[in-house]
């Protein structure tokens, strides 16, 4: 009975060491996580896409005036601050349980005809802050199985934000004018 436990605690362990960790984009002269990109939206003026990006910010993030920590609409840039929540992989029961928390610095910057967002300082809430490269740190005495499944759900979170910035970026914006 023993070895059966054994072994299918060999099994449930070794399969996290199979689950091959995204490479993340990571800046060399900074070495941490950084993803980063500027948009082309030709036509579009720096005011207006600030208003569209501050607009976004409002409506994607629970809680905006917590979340954005900076608003500069004449240096055309906002600094935000949010977080999200990474899980454990399924147990035997099939019952993910909750990894922690992940905060990071977003950074949008505005031009006419172009927009830059910059995410990067990504932290694991602990009593200290944790830097997330150290998960891509498999030599490291204190790596863990899971931590290639928490990599995979940032570079997940990322690709998500992302899409929603850029469908918020590439909206309309058209504001409705109340004639009264």
């Amino acid at each position: 009975m023993k070895l059966l436990l054994a072994s299918l605690s060999f099994i449930y362990i070794t399969s996290f060491a199979q689950t091959a960790a995204p490479k993340l984009p990571v800046d060399e002269s900074t070495k941490l996580i950084t993803y980063t990109k500027v948009v082309e939206l030709n036509g579009a003026g720096k005011d207006s896409l600030y208003n569209k990006a501050l607009k976004w910010c409002n409506s994607y993030f629970k809680n905006p005036g917590e979340v954005i920590r900076e608003k500069d609409q004449e240096a055309g840039k906002i600094i935000c601050k949010p977080r999200f929540k990474v899980m454990n992989p399924e147990n035997k029961e099939g019952v993910a349980t909750d990894g922690g928390i992940v905060q990071y610095t977003l950074t949008l910057q505005f031009k006419d005809g172009r927009y830059k967002y910059v995410m990067t300082e990504f932290n694991w809430k602990q009593a200290s802050n944790y830097p997330v490269e150290k998960w891509m740190d498999v030599a490291n005495d204190y790596y863990k199985p899971e931590y290639s499944y928490y990599l995979k759900q940032v570079d997940d979170k990322v690709s998500e934000i992302v899409s929603s910035l850029q469908q918020g970026m590439n909206s309309k914006g058209e504001i409705k004018k109340d004639d009264w």
